[in-house]
C-alpha cells in the first residue's frame, strides 16, 4: 500500500509539473486579445482577489516569507535521507524551476495584454506638443486645488496617509474597471521598505510578482510616495508595462474622492508630461517659458513637496549602483517583451496626456471631471 501510494503520488506531481508546463507555454504563445479578454477578465482575478486579501490582512512582506520559507523547506527535506548533498541540489533546482513557471501565470503574462492606449482608443501620435501643455495646464490647475495648506512633508501622519494609500487602493481598482471592463481586487495597503532600499537605484517602488505585493521605499516624503504607492496598486492590478501602469496610476490618482491622492499624482503627472514635453520645445521658445511660468506658480505647499523629494533623491542616490540596477532592470524589461526597456517610463506622460485630451472629446471618466 505505500508503495502504491507513492507511486500514485509522482504520478500526480508529473501530471501537476506537465500542467503547468503547459500553461506556461500557452500564456506565452496565445494572442494579446486572448491574453486581455479571457486570462486577464478569467481565471487571474482571481489569483490577484486572493493575495490582495493577504496583504491587506497582514503587515509581513508576505513574499518574502513565501521564498524564504519555501527555500528552507525544501532543504530541509531534501537532506533527510541519503545521497543528502545530491539530493539538496536537485531539490533547489525543482524549487527555482517552480518559480520561474508560476512566473508566467501569476505576473509574466500581464507584459502581453493589450497597451493601455489601444483600450483607451488613443492615436499613436495624438500627444503633440499643444495636447502636453493642454495637459500640463490642467495638471497644474489640479494642484491648486487640492493642495493642502501644510506641505504633506510636514503634515502627513501614517494613519492619515495609511488612509490616502486604501482610497488609492479603491481608485486604481475603479479606473481598471472603467478602462478594462472587469473587477479586480487590489491591497489596501503597500508594503513599506527601509528608508533609501531603492533610491539609492533611483527607484521608489516595486511590485514582487508571484503574490502581487506593493512596496515602497519609505525614504520618500509622503507626497512622491502616495503617488509611488498608487503607481505600485496599479501594478497589483495588473498592469505590467511601466508607461501603461504609470499612465493607469496617475489618471485613477487625479480622478480618485481623496484629496491628498489627487494632489500627489497630479503632481506626479505633472513631472512626467514635463518629461515628455520638454525635449520637442525650444529651451529658450515660449513653450518652455510657459512650463517654467506655470511650475513656479505652483502653491507653497507643492514647492515644499517638490523640494523634499529633489532632497530625498540627493541623500540617497547612488549613481554607480543606479547605474548597475538600471543595466540589469532594463535586460528584464526587454526579456519580458518591452522594447524600449526602462525607457518605457519615459512614454507615460505623453500617454498621460492623449489620455485627458480625450476628456475634451466627450469622455466622461472620472480622471475628466
Amino acid at each position: 500500500m505505500p508503495r502504491r501510494i507513492a507511486t500514485l503520488g509522482r504520478a500526480l506531481l508529473w501530471l501537476a509539473s506537465a500542467s503547468l508546463v503547459g500553461l506556461v507555454a500557452w500564456l506565452l504563445l496565445a494572442p494579446p486579445a486572448w491574453i486581455e479578454t479571457v486570462w486577464l477578465h478569467g481565471p487571474w482575478p482571481r489569483w490577484a482577489h486572493g493575495t490582495s486579501r493577504l496583504h491587506t490582512a497582514t503587515a509581513l512582506p508576505l513574499t518574502a516569507i513565501v521564498v524564504l520559507v519555501g527555500t528552507a523547506l525544501t532543504l530541509s527535506v531534501a537532506l533527510l535521507r541519503p545521497p543528502r548533498w545530491r539530493r539538496s541540489g536537485v531539490a533547489l533546482l525543482a524549487w527555482l524551476a517552480l518559480l520561474a513557471l508560476t512566473f508566467v501565470p501569476a505576473w509574466g503574462a500581464s507584459y502581453r495584454r493589450a497597451p493601455l492606449a489601444q483600450t483607451l482608443g488613443l492615436a499613436d501620435d495624438a500627444a503633440t506638443v499643444p495636447v502636453l501643455l493642454e495637459a500640463f495646464e490642467r495638471l497644474a490647475a489640479r494642484v491648486h486645488a487640492d493642495a493642502p495648506e501644510r506641505a504633506l512633508a510636514a503634515s502627513a501622519n501614517d494613519a492619515a496617509f495609511d488612509a490616502a494609500v486604501a482610497a488609492a487602493a479603491r481608485c486604481v481598482s475603479e479606473a481598471d474597471a472603467l478602462v478594462s471592463g472587469r473587477v479586480i481586487s487590489v491591497p489596501a495597503r503597500v508594503t513599506p521598505l527601509p528608508e533609501g532600499t531603492l533610491l539609492r537605484a533611483g527607484y521608489g517602488g516595486i511590485s514582487l510578482p508571484w503574490l502581487l505585493e506593493p512596496h515602497v521605499d519609505q525614504g520618500l516624503p509622503p507626497a512622491a510616495r502616495l503617488a509611488v504607492a498608487t503607481h505600485e496598486l496599479a501594478h497589483a492590478a495588473g498592469w505590467a508595462r511601466e508607461a501603461d501602469t504609470d499612465a493607469l496610476a496617475m489618471l485613477a490618482g487625479i480622478g480618485c474622492d481623496h484629496d491628498w491622492v489627487r494632489y500627489a499624482n497630479a503632481l506626479a503627472g505633472m513631472q512626467a508630461v514635463r518629461a515628455s514635453l520638454v525635449p520637442l520645445v525650444d529651451a529658450q521658445g515660449v513653450e518652455r517659458a510657459s512650463v517654467d511660468a506655470t511650475l513656479a506658480a505652483l502653491p507653497p505647499a507643492a514647492h515644499a513637496d517638490r523640494a523634499a523629494l529633489v532632497e530625498a533623491v540627493a541623500h540617497w542616490y547612488r549613481p554607480a549602483f543606479a547605474q548597475r540596477v538600471t543595466t540589469v532592470y532594463d535586460a528584464y524589461l526587454r526579456s519580458q517583451g518591452v522594447d524600449a526597456g526602462v525607457a518605457d517610463y519615459d512614454a507615460s506622460g505623453a500617454l498621460l496626456a492623449a489620455a485627458l485630451a480625450a476628456c475634451d472629446r466627450g469622455a466622461t471618466r472620472p480622471w475628466c471631471r
